[in-house]
């Protein structure tokens, strides 16, 4: 398998996301009339079932060690910062 740095992945990204964010809008445009749904047709596969599962963790615990994210051990709750009320 190829091993990727998490810097190298996100310049990547950043590079497509205008194309990639155009493509989405354009195909959630589409309706089930004319033959097209969001839902997943094949079940996905293990290596990125692996990489997907790393980049949530890895941005969750970016986020709690920036404190946008902030865990209450003892009532055991995720809350984000910029919605906490007072």
């Amino acid at each position: 398998m190829r091993k990727i740095s998490l810097s190298d992945l996100e310049s990547k990204i950043a590079e497509g996301r205008p194309d990639v964010d155009y493509a989405v809008n354009v195909f959630r445009a589409k309706t089930r009339d004319q033959g097209w749904t969001m839902k997943r047709m094949k079940p996905r596969d293990p290596d990125e079932i692996k990489a997907l599962n790393y980049l949530a963790r890895s941005q969750y615990r970016k986020a709690v060690q920036e404190g946008s994210i902030i865990y209450d051990k003892e009532s055991r709750v995720l809350t984000i910062a910029k919605y906490i009320r007072g």
